[in-house]
């Protein structure tokens, strides 16, 4: 049975109120801590070597886990009104974690690299099925703007099922910069547009290497990038449907990319 190292029944608690301010992203940037919620999100964490800091649970919940807690830093037994301050689900399973920020990634391409650069694309599930995508699809890295939505809130994660844990990414300061580097290092970038030249996804062969640049929604990719890019992509679809959810779009680009 894991240690425990206190048993917090007040709402009011200082780490409790502390630990419950990690649901905003600001909060979140400063301690660099994020929240997982529920019992296979922590699984997954665990699992991948994630750095676990605090788990708050019910004192069922550390019953029948048991070892599965060892190895974490502090484990706090808490009652289910304080584990309700610290999570926004409706039904919460009685656990909740908070770990530290995984460390950022930035090696540079291989041969045969694959990967999706995301431009702000602000909604958290759709930025959570992407991450998922990838990861199922053996996508070798997720390249994210800076105006993105955060990787590491609550929605995000719920939407990825713990593949953050596993799947490489990186935050990215100026797409510009990325799209040189990738190019020089031998990749081909394409930004999902369309354009007079736009070549139809399917009915060309794509290099070893290739990038997909998958823009919001609402207002696709700027000019600016679209230019940076080596060309433009786009999916073919029925006659009268103008444009895809992101999360789908990405999807099938990362299946054209295996296939």
């Amino acid at each position: 049975m894991p240690q425990i190292t206190e048993k917090i029944t007040s709402r009011k608690n200082a780490l409790i109120t502390q630990m419950s301010k990690l649901g905003e992203r600001k909060q979140r940037d400063e301690v660099g801590l994020f929240r997982i919620d529920g019992k296979k999100l922590f699984a997954e964490a665990k699992n991948n070597g994630v750095r676990i800091e605090y788990v708050f649970a019910t004192r069922e919940i550390i019953d029948s886990m048991g070892a599965q807690l060892d190895g974490c830093g502090q484990v706090c037994e808490v009652t289910p009104d304080v584990l309700f301050k610290l999570t926004d689900e409706k039904s919460p399973e009685g656990i909740v974690a908070v770990a530290k920020k995984l460390p950022p990634r930035s090696e540079p391409p291989t041969a045969d690299f694959r990967a999706l650069l995301l431009s702000s694309i602000r909604d958290p599930g759709n930025v959570g099925t992407i991450i998922r995508s990838a990861r199922a699809l053996g996508i070798d890295r997720v390249y994210l703007s800076a105006d993105c939505a955060d990787v590491y809130s609550p929605k995000t994660l719920r939407a990825t099922m713990g593949m953050l844990f596993s799947q490489p990414f990186e935050m990215v300061g100026d797409e510009l910069a990325l799209i040189d580097r990738l190019r020089l290092s031998g990749c081909k970038v394409y930004a999902t547009a369309l354009g007079r030249d736009a070549m139809r996804l399917g009915e060309f062969s794509l290099p070893k290497s290739t990038c997909f640049v998958v823009g919001n929604e609402g207002h696709g990719l700027s000019d600016e990038l679209i230019s940076a890019c080596d060309g433009c992509v786009i999916i073919p679809m029925a006659e009268g449907c103008e444009s895809l959810n992101a999360a789908a779009a990405a999807t099938i680009l990362a299946w054209e990319i295996r296939r």
